[in-house]
């Protein structure tokens, strides 16, 4: 991932407003906005999915694609963190007495993901070329879920300032 500044259009007056706020609010509006923007990137992966889903099969790539909050990272870095992924992710269950005795071992533990083969498709084995899905999503819809985002932060802003509260 990439990292620096980053320049938006219309940022400035919701970047001045939001600062005014107290952060209960500021974690509220910017936390609705960033899913918004997180959402329209979850649909075009989703669309991505279909193209690919075998239709007689019952699990369903495009139906695990989900927005998470992720809060850990949203404390390190001092804001809002959300992600867009498949249910079941990559993270799994070490083997230690404790879950082995409860039997999770290799089991995800992000979550009841039913098709834990997304990573080959996604990213493709020896045998088999990969057919991503979910990084054109991010890439076609960046600027998409920029626009979102800004829009929404104002507009939520906006009605704050009407209100006339902080």
């Amino acid at each position: 991932m990439a990292s620096g500044a980053v320049k938006i259009d219309g940022a400035d007056k919701a970047i001045a407003i939001l600062k005014s706020l107290s952060p209960k609010l500021q974690r509220k509006y910017l936390a609705r906005a960033v899913r918004k923007g997180a959402t329209i990137i979850r649909i075009a992966a989703q669309s991505n999915a279909k193209r690919f889903d075998d239709p007689k099969t019952s699990n369903k790539v495009w139906q695990e694609i989900v927005v998470r909050s992720n809060a850990r990272v949203g404390r390190q870095n001092g804001g809002i963190a959300l992600s867009v992924g498949v249910k079941g992710g990559a993270r799994s269950y070490k083997n230690t007495k404790e879950n082995r005795s409860k039997q999770r071992v290799g089991q995800s533990y992000e979550g009841p993901g039913k098709v834990y083969y997304w990573r080959f498709l996604e990213l493709g084995t020896e045998k088999m070329k990969a057919q991503p899905f979910m990084q054109p999503a991010l890439l076609d819809n960046a600027d998409k879920a920029t626009d979102a985002i800004v829009t929404d932060l104002n507009t939520g802003l906006d009605e704050i300032v009407a209100q006339g509260g902080s």
